[in-house]
């Protein structure tokens, strides 16, 4: 049973990582509020945490690197 919640745990992980690399810096702002809540109410485990901070980092960093045509 354990395995079966672990593997689930990292498919949710996978699919919010997926949905992270396609983020407008407006969506990501709504997403770590949504994240804080599931860290404070402790329905997110900190491997998972982790995990979802390293794709919000690389996605602002590509955000960061996007050539800025016309804003």
């Amino acid at each position: 049973m354990r395995n079966r919640k672990a593997a689930e745990g990292n498919a949710d992980v996978e699919a919010r990582i997926a949905q992270i690399e396609q983020m407008t810096l407006e969506q990501i702002a709504v997403f770590q509020c949504r994240i804080l809540t599931e860290i404070t109410t402790g329905s997110i485990a900190a491997r998972e945490v982790s995990a979802i901070d390293r794709a919000l980092r690389k996605r602002l960093k590509a955000i960061e690197q996007e050539p800025r045509g016309g804003r």
